[in-house]
């Protein structure tokens, strides 16, 4: 695997390689969720590139940030071992230099839940992932869907600013309880775990309620409210039913629909959703 810090460097040999390029950005403390979307990769580019880069700009909380977990060698080793050819690492001097004052920004998906409780994270994710673009030049990328609202805002910029690139959703990776696979996972202590399970086990309850015909969204949200008040560590940020496309609240739900939660356990905040398209895809 190389290993590239400089942006230079990588335009360098980005114009001698042909084949197709596949992207899995991450920001490092790579899991089981960060090596599906490797495998997803390996399946649609011939070169499959990695990013680390842990990004300020999208952190609201500078604790958040300076605490978000990282251990270099350790990811190297296991992005080597699962098959990516290029690891790109670029420092935070080279990503934003003296004078860096451009901001990408999708005005609804930035000021809407993810972007309505964590100020400017969405036009931080905007903004690195279209700097990415435009150094790697992926001809596909890989996106998982637990972060349904950050897919949505990349899929929407890279369409209105005709970005050449094909985006990959892949499936959320869950533990044995469920729990989605995520780097903030390690800091719940083992009983906080347990209660973070329960949050997928709300969703899926309200999402059996749908099936069964129960269609007005605010008895869901109601519902789903209710099951978690029982448990005192988890303390609900927001809960939403939308469209999966447009992002537009859903009042009354007909066929297709996303439910989305965001929740503190303890001091870990989580988020998850549960997904239903017109073919379940």
């Amino acid at each position: 695997m190389k290993i590239i810090n400089k942006i230079s460097d990588f335009i360098e040999l980005r114009c001698q390689i042909s084949k197709k390029i596949a992207l899995v950005p991450t920001m490092g403390s790579i899991h089981e969720g960060h090596i599906s979307l490797v495998e997803t990769a390996k399946k649609h580019g011939d070169t499959v590139v990695a990013t680390i880069f842990v990004n300020p700009i999208q952190f609201n909380n500078t604790e958040d940030y300076i605490s978000y977990p990282k251990n270099f060698d350790k990811d190297v080793a296991n992005l080597e071992k699962n098959g990516v050819d290029i690891l790109f690492c670029p420092s935070l001097s080279e990503v934003y230099p003296d004078g860096f004052d451009t901001t990408v920004r999708v005005n609804y998906l930035s000021d809407c839940l993810e972007g309505k409780y964590r100020k400017g994270h969405m036009e931080g994710v905007a903004t690195i992932v279209t700097k990415l673009f435009n150094i790697i030049a992926p001809d596909y990328v890989i996106f998982g869907e637990k972060d349904y609202q950050q897919l949505l805002l990349i899929k929407s910029f890279v369409k209105d600013l005709n970005i050449p690139v094909k985006i990959i959703q892949s499936k959320t990776v869950r533990d044995k309880e469920g729990l989605a696979i995520s780097s903030r996972n390690i800091k719940l202590a083992s009983n906080e775990r347990l209660f973070a399970c329960e949050i997928i086990k709300s969703l899926n309850k309200g999402f059996e309620k749908i099936i069964s015909g129960q269609k007005n969204s605010e008895e869901i949200i109601n519902f789903i409210r209710e099951y978690l008040s029982s448990f005192d560590s988890i303390k609900i940020e927001y809960i939403s039913i939308r469209n999966p496309y447009d992002f537009e609240i859903i009042n009354e739900i007909k066929e297709e629909f996303v439910i989305l939660i965001a929740a503190f356990v303890g001091e870990v905040r989580l988020i998850d959703n549960v997904i239903f398209l017109g073919k379940n895809e």
